[in-house]
């Protein structure tokens, strides 16, 4: 390492263990725990993203009755709510920065998979009837509505997934 001064080579001896660690995504020095949880989790990130919030969709996420899942425009989680960790077994830190095609598994319909990654391709909202695992790895089936978040200036920012556990009966309906 080249150094500009003694000071400079003070520093880099005082936090040498962090410059040796390995950059593996870039987001692992991100305190993923601390700003997205609770409640007011989805609230930080429409405020920091400059959502355009619908009176449906805040009563929705307010209701707190669904599963929650925001993720970012790659599709990369940014927020799951109580009812995600009461459904899936998995906690807010085990998801967050996950893809949520990791909840999916053999049982998930490809055909609803694709249809469901080509309307967010496209940046539409789309519902549908989903297989995905807990993290026992028991199937359950779900009810998902995707939605498309803009901002105020009309671009997409994040997309929020509601989810709900259909019950028995739906679940032999759908076999």
């Amino acid at each position: 390492m080249d150094f500009c001064g003694p000071y400079d080579k003070q520093l880099a001896d005082q936090h040498r263990p962090v410059l040796q660690t390995p950059l593996l995504a870039g987001w692992e020095f991100w305190d993923r725990s601390s700003a997205w949880q609770g409640h007011t989790g989805w609230q930080t990130i429409a405020k920091v993203n400059d959502w355009v919030l619908t009176k449906f969709l805040r009563e929705e996420l307010s209701a707190g009755s669904q599963a929650v899942v925001i993720t970012d425009v790659d599709q990369l989680i940014q927020y799951v709510n109580d009812s995600f960790e009461q459904m899936t077994g998995y906690t807010a830190e085990e998801a967050v920065g996950r893809r949520p095609s990791f909840l999916q598994g053999q049982a998930t319909s490809l055909t609803t998979r694709q249809r469901m990654r080509e309307a967010i391709k496209r940046q539409k909202p789309i519902n549908g009837r989903l297989v995905n695992y807990r993290k026992d790895q028991t199937p359950y089936l779900c009810h998902v509505k995707i939605r498309p978040i803009m901002n105020r200036q009309k671009q997409v920012v994040n997309f929020i997934a509601f989810e709900q556990e259909l019950p028995n009966r739906e679940r032999k309906r759908k076999a």
